[in-house]
């Protein structure tokens, strides 16, 4: 019995405590690595990262860098705390390391006394290190902590790199192709020998070097140029995106340098039609816009998209291009249309190499024809610079003359916008800009006196002539000087795009005037020429400045008169530039931008170009025979051309397909000839003193020709290019070669005895009017074009105050008449609604 109730209380005692004990106890294994409680704990170091982790680091003799910070990590992959780290090297004469992680590619001074501190100077290894006679060699670094050491991380030391030179690909690529070999460099240092300065330290597939990534380390390539190329940074593997040639840049040691160029292929050749697959067709006005579909190949042959093209119409009021080549019919006109592909915008190129894989260069399409039928008013405005102080304006729905409108300053000039939206006046004193539509004075600018030659057709920018200083002034509309120039000009034109702008001068006009050609370009800045006007062609001029060039249609390039009628075009000629693959660089890059591609026996004096491409019409004044020149052009729609260098040529197996360095570029030849030149007997030299305008419809179908004269009765000459037959009704002359018809208009008044001249002309967009200037009855003539021969319909009186001697700027003040004929017309059409 004693022993039973000793082994229940014993047992009352034990369960208790048992519970307790239980309740309270921890699993002593979680707190480790394995989970067994023992070993690496949780919180341990358990491995440490350097970086980086592949493809080492790159350093030239004695030059240092700061280790990136080391990542401890414990086993289950969290941050581990680590008081501090050991930095180790395994040769520390060729790559030391400071407690602080600081690389030196030499040895860092330690104990230097006076002052300086240690691992402050980094002193290159001494001697060199020497691979197979090539200044580079490597080591590895390592930290640890805790018992634990990090990954190593492989340190190339080598002689500093002067140079390098990209081994890539040596054609161009299409659009989206991936060059599959990562780029490459050969790399080259300083030999301190003057009879070979430079040394080749590492180079792909050579046998006498190492490749670069045994000794240099990895390179990181950048592209200049994003939108021609990209770069895989992981792979080193580029992609050709859109036309053009970018820079490559190569950074290896800490520094950067050029390595050499990529191309993406430049297009062959731009196709634009309509959507029905004419290049020629109608679009109402109002209706819906109408898409050009335009097809781009390249050099290799494959189709190019995405591209930035300039789609430019001749027409820019009436019926418009937009980016993308949306179509549409603002007013009844006609025009034509194409596109352009320009740098800097399409297939860019750097200045020094431009041309090089046929890049930096423009290449143009095929122009449509568009028509808008119907019918438009018109808002018309009249002005003499230099002879009236003043400007009349008048809306043609009403027909009522508008009143006269007095400029601060007599006007030496008067110029348009493409847009009819402004009027450029210049002065003496300052720029005088009025907004058409109200007739009111918006600017006045006098740090810009000058003649105003030309406006830009996006109307960003307008050229203004200042004859006192001889500079010619890029001037922004929206305010401010952009670029200048020294020289002199006597006309300008811009390219429908806005991009180029061609100046010409005459020393005819006496003064500080030269026989000059000058030529902007946003790409290639200016170029200059010459072009005289000699032997026995009177170089003449109108009042508002001449009329002595045409722009091409398509845009790739202008003709200028002279004795001897010639072209530029934008293809420029000389020795393509830029590094070749022994690294050295090409001097010679281009002999000229702009060159003279054409030259016609055709003395002129004026010029015009018609819109379908088609002719160049020139007139010329000499002796006592007034002439019209028909020049008829083709205008090359292709790349720029190029001869391969006998050098290039031995070291590829195959014809090249895009020009590279050390070929020749050449002219892209304009090839114009002389259809025919007519003449003028009904137009004596007594009476005409001064050959004014070829005013060309849009058309193409008409053009007329003004002058100053002082005979009364003169005659209005109009040239019909395309005639085959003689119009009934009209005074004609059919061209020796059977096409072109020269006519004479005699104009209504009710005395028309008096009209000595017709010195001024416009045509209504929708080509459906001509309205002609006279002098001698100081009348506007609206000569109406929809029948077989023009025919003088109507004659207002705008009655344009003359200046006097006492008005600043008055240039030849009459003795007579105290109004005088409008030498200025500027048109834009209206709505009939």
């Amino acid at each position: 019995m004693r022993r039973f109730l000793t082994l229940v209380c014993l047992l009352s005692l034990a369960i208790p405590a048992g519970i307790s004990i239980s309740g309270c106890t921890r699993n002593p294994g979680a707190n480790y690595c394995n989970g067994l409680g023992y070993g690496l704990k949780i919180t341990d170091v358990d491995a440490i990262a350097l970086s980086p982790q592949t493809g080492g680091l790159s350093m030239a003799f004695g030059q240092t860098r700061q280790i990136s910070a080391p990542s401890a990590t414990t086993c289950k992959g969290t941050s581990a705390a680590v008081p501090s780290f050991n930095y180790a090297t395994t040769n520390n004469q060729l790559v030391d390391i400071s407690p602080g992680g600081a690389i030196c590619a030499g040895t860092w001074n330690r104990n230097t006394g006076g002052g300086i501190g240690n691992y402050t100077i980094c002193t290159p290894p001494s001697p060199l290190p020497s691979t197979n006679g090539l200044p580079f060699s490597s080591a590895y670094i390592s930290v640890s902590a805790s018992g634990v050491t990090s990954n190593p991380v492989q340190v190339f030391v080598h002689a500093p790199v002067t140079a390098l030179s990209l081994v890539g690909p040596s054609q161009c690529l299409s659009q989206g192709q991936m060059w599959q070999t990562p780029l490459d460099v050969q790399a080259y240092y300083a030999t301190g020998n003057p009879a070979n300065p430079q040394g080749l330290l590492c180079a792909p597939n050579s046998s006498t070097v190492p490749e670069c990534l045994n000794a240099i380390g990895a390179l990181n390539f950048f592209v200049g140029t994003s939108s021609v190329a990209t770069i895989n940074n992981t792979t080193n593997q580029i992609t050709a995106n859109l036309p053009g040639t970018t820079l490559i840049t190569a950074s290896v040691a800490g520094t950067s340098s050029s390595a050499g160029y990529f191309t993406t292929c430049p297009p062959a050749s731009i196709s634009v039609t309509l959507e029905s697959g004419g290049t020629s067709g109608q679009i109402n006005q109002g209706a819906t816009p109408q898409n050009l579909v335009t097809n781009v190949i390249d050099t290799q042959g494959n189709p190019l998209t995405g591209l930035s093209l300039d789609y430019q119409s001749t027409d820019q009021i009436d019926i418009t291009a937009g980016t993308g080549g949306s179509v549409n019919a603002a007013f009844p006109g006609v025009a034509s249309i194409y596109a352009v592909c320009q740098p800097p915008s399409c297939n860019s190129a750097p200045i020094n190499i431009l041309g090089q894989s046929g890049t930096g260069l423009a290449i143009t399409s095929n122009p449509v024809q568009i028509t808008t039928p119907g019918t438009a008013s018109q808002y018309l405005w009249f002005a003499a610079p230099g002879q009236s102080q003043y400007f009349v304006p008048i809306e043609l729905l009403t027909g009522t003359v508008g009143t006269s409108v007095r400029m601060p300053y007599v006007p030496n000039s008067a110029v348009m916008d493409k847009g009819g939206n402004n009027l450029y006046f210049g002065s003496s004193h300052e720029l005088m800009v009025y907004t058409a539509l109200t007739n009111s004075l918006s600017k006045q600018d006098t740090s810009v006196p000058g003649v105003v030659l030309a406006v830009a057709p996006d109307n960003s920018q307008i050229l203004i002539n200042d004859p006192v200083r001889q500079f010619l002034y890029l001037y922004s509309t929206s305010g401010g000087v952009i670029a200048s120039f020294g020289g002199m000009g006597a006309a300008a034109a811009w390219t429908p795009d806005a991009k180029t702008l061609y100046v010409t001068d005459s020393a005819a006009l006496g003064g500080n005037h030269t026989d000059a050609v000058y030529v902007y370009n946003a790409n290639t800045g200016w170029s200059t020429f010459t072009q005289p006007c000699t032997g026995s062609v009177t170089c003449s001029h109108s009042a508002n400045g001449g009329q002595s060039l045409a722009i091409t249609v398509p845009s790739v390039g202008a003709y200028f008169s002279g004795a001897s009628t010639v072209s530029h075009t934008w293809c420029p000629t000389g020795t393509v530039g830029g590094i070749l693959a022994n690294g050295t660089t090409v001097n010679s890059i281009l002999s000229a931008y702009y060159p003279q591609a054409d030259a016609v026996t055709a003395p002129t004096s004026l010029l015009a170009a018609t819109t379908d491409g088609n002719h160049i019409l020139g007139a010329s004044l000499a002796g006592s025979t007034i002439s019209i020149s028909d020049i008829s052009v083709s205008i090359p729609a292709t790349a720029c051309p190029w001869t391969e260098s006998a050098a290039n040529k031995a070291a590829n197996s195959q014809p090249e397909t895009e020009p590279h360095a050390g070929d020749t570029l050449n002219l892209l030849t304009t090839k114009g000839k002389l259809a025919a030149t007519l003449p003028v007997s009904q137009v004596t030299v007594d009476s005409a003193t001064n050959l004014n305008q070829i005013v060309v419809s849009p058309s193409s179908s008409l053009a007329f020709l003004t002058y100053s004269g002082d005979t009364a009765g003169a005659p209005l000459p109009y040239y019909l290019p395309d005639a085959t037959t003689l119009p009934s009704g009209g005074h004609c002359t059919l061209a020796s070669g059977g096409t072109g018809a020269l006519c004479y208009l005699t104009l209504t008044d009710s005395t028309p005895a008096t009209i000595t001249g017709p010195v001024a002309g416009a045509f209504s967009p929708d080509n459906k009017l001509f309205f002609v200037s006279t002098a001698g009855d100081n009348k506007i003539h609206y000569l109406d074009l929809t029948g077989a021969t023009p025919v003088d319909k109507q004659q207002i009186t705008p009655n344009l105050p003359a200046c006097a001697s006492s008005d600043q700027g008055c240039a030849n003040p009459p003795s007579g008449p105290s109004v005088i004929p409008a030498t200025v017309i500027a048109v834009r059409p209206r709505s009939t609604t």
